[in-house]
């Protein structure tokens, strides 16, 4: 998803130089890719379609090194790319940006370069001075097992004054998957949206009304929609990673009636997944609802996993 503060791509002459490079060695961006791994220079494929299309510019050190490839592969002379990018763009206001391994809800199977990609292009400076207090998730399943929606709300707490938004992020597990559509959002605006749909991935800026007070409280809700035909849940399973601790998780999977499951159990699993840990067996009650409850937990994985009749 682009977002629509940027400039359109059409005044952006490395863009330009770059497109026309690829176009006339009639270079496919998974043959480039390829091209720049037998030099040892790992790009993702969603990085070189944002660098030809001038939504993002290679501005981090790899990338750098990742460009002055490109022109000996391209042919287009030493600096007849590099020359071309300019000043860094601004992104914002001024602010020191942290390091930030990923939000809640990367799975964190995906190469750094594309999750690095994606977190270029937020304010990731706030994340980790928020508690997470408490946090719920209500997935609603279609007969097929794939996901229909998933609504959360969070209850967070400031820990330094001028903390103004959180992060949500979304990995669909399967890369090609469609990725969700955010919905109804509640005391809270989107900002910037940066999305990967070949590696199923997503991340967004959820704006509060105003800056925090230290130590003060608020609580989000959004929901995430699946408007496009998408395989089955992956693997059978929903779950969410939790980079820092949480005091209370519940998370509520709803089947449909036409569809339930033989069998469910909640799992944990270290941020590096591994065998699941304090497994335990959880019901599916009358209404169709099997929950997972975690307390004062993380970092690690927390879900729910089922086994179809």
């Amino acid at each position: 998803m682009r977002d629509p503060r940027r400039d359109d791509a059409g005044d952006d002459p490395f863009a330009d130089a770059l497109r026309a490079a690829i176009r006339a060695k009639g270079l496919s961006l998974e043959r480039l890719q390829h091209k720049l791994r037998g030099r040892g220079v790992a790009v993702s494929i969603a990085a070189l379609s944002y660098w030809q299309s001038g939504r993002r510019r290679p501005e981090r050190p790899d990338s750098l090194t990742a460009v002055g490839h490109l022109e000996e592969i391209l042919e287009v002379g030493e600096g007849g790319l590099s020359t071309l990018l300019g000043p860094p763009r601004p992104r914002g206001k001024a602010r020191p940006r942290t390091r930030v391994a990923g939000p809640e809800g990367w799975v964190g199977e995906h190469d750094h370069a594309s999750i690095a990609e994606l977190l270029a292009d937020v304010d990731t400076s706030t994340d980790q001075d928020l508690t997470r207090l408490s946090l719920r998730d209500q997935v609603e399943l279609a007969m097929d097992g794939s996901t229909r929606r998933v609504r959360s709300r969070q209850v967070l707490r400031a820990e330094r004054a001028g903390v103004d938004r959180v992060l949500l992020g979304y990995d669909t597990r399967l890369p090609g998957d469609p990725l969700p559509v955010i919905g109804t959002l509640r005391s809270c605006r989107l900002g910037r949206v940066s999305a990967d749909p070949r590696n199923g991935l997503m991340v967004a800026e959820l704006l509060f009304d105003r800056p925090l007070r230290r130590g003060e409280r608020t609580a989000v809700e959004y929901e995430l929609i699946h408007v496009a035909p998408h395989h089955p849940t992956y693997d059978n399973t929903h779950s969410r990673r939790f980079r820092l601790p949480v005091r209370e998780y519940v998370l509520e999977v709803r089947y449909d009636s036409r569809c339930r499951p033989a069998r469910c159990e909640q799992f944990t699993t270290g941020l590096n997944g591994g065998e699941p840990t304090d497994i335990r067996e959880t019901p599916v009650d009358t209404w169709g609802y099997a929950y997972a409850v975690a307390l004062d937990f993380g970092p690690g994985v927390v879900g729910l996993r089922w086994e179809w009749t």
